[in-house]
């Protein structure tokens, strides 16, 4: 009796191993194919470094977390690590360095009365102003801690949504359809037009780009003239110290060492508003 027993639990995990093995392969081949759809039979190779989506750091986000396998990653701290490093180079905060007798600490100083006129930025901008407290320095730990005393939504809203709009202002997503195709995790989305693919290879194209600067792969020079804003999406991807790196001959120490703060002050924003969360 214990063996017929023994003998029916092996198949039935053998067959509920099975079933989830079929699930994942068909989910994969529908994601594959709407990719097909998309951008055609042929891997984006590409590259490009072009600022896309007329610089729009949500449309960026959209593409990035709700297209399936165009570059099918998550934002999390690296949104707000992008927007920090584009105030930075607007001028809009200023690196600041205190020497103590035992170490040198490093802040971002915020301007508390900066215009800026898009809503969803400002939203962002002003809980990084309030995160500085009175002094207006940004601080990794009091960053953190701000962040913890007021759990809650990372934006304030939703950026991916933000970025849909942008494409949608423009007419570049199909109207709704009961048929639209599904992701690999099994999120609905609408796809884009022609036009909106066309945009979205864009930044394609700058990820693959940015991605062989940073892995020393045979690429077009950098454009001097343009290197803040690469070094914006450069945080977008996760690889803007590896950037940083690579082009130290055209970067002051100053502006190598903000783009690591950038990306520290964003992952404590982040880390701080998880742990309240959880």
């Amino acid at each position: 009796m214990l063996e017929k027993l023994d003998t029916l639990g092996a198949c039935l995990l053998a067959v509920l191993m099975a079933g989830t093995f079929l699930f994942f392969v068909i989910a994969h081949a529908i994601g594959f194919k709407y990719c097909k759809k998309l951008f055609g039979t042929r891997k984006i190779t590409r590259q490009n470094q072009e600022i896309p989506l007329d610089g729009n750091l949500f449309a960026a986000c959209y593409i990035r977390t709700n297209q399936p396998r165009v570059l099918d990653q998550h934002i999390h701290h690296e949104l707000p690590a992008a927007f920090l490093y584009r105030w930075y180079s607007e001028g809009k905060l200023k690196f600041v360095q205190k020497k103590t007798a035992q170490d040198i600490f490093n802040y971002l100083s915020i301007r508390k009365d900066a215009v800026i006129r898009e809503q969803e930025e400002n939203s962002l901008y002003q809980k990084f102003c309030e995160a500085s407290g009175e002094d207006g320095l940004l601080d990794v730990d009091e960053v953190y801690n701000w962040s913890y005393r007021h759990p809650g939504n990372l934006y304030g809203y939703n950026p991916e949504d933000i970025g849909k709009e942008w494409f949608e202002d423009r007419k570049m997503i199909e109207p709704c359809n009961p048929k639209d195709k599904l992701t690999n995790l099994g999120v609905r989305i609408r796809a884009l037009t022609p036009a909106g693919a066309a945009k979205a290879r864009g930044l394609v194209e700058l990820q693959n780009f940015l991605q062989a600067q940073a892995e020393d792969k045979p690429c077009d020079p950098v454009d001097t003239n343009r290197i803040d804003d690469l070094l914006c999406y450069g945080q977008l991807f996760g690889i803007a110290d590896k950037l940083a790196e690579k082009w130290s001959t055209y970067l002051s120490e100053e502006t190598t060492l903000v783009v690591g703060l950038c990306r520290d002050l964003a992952q404590a924003f982040f880390d701080g508003n998880n742990a309240a969360t959880d």
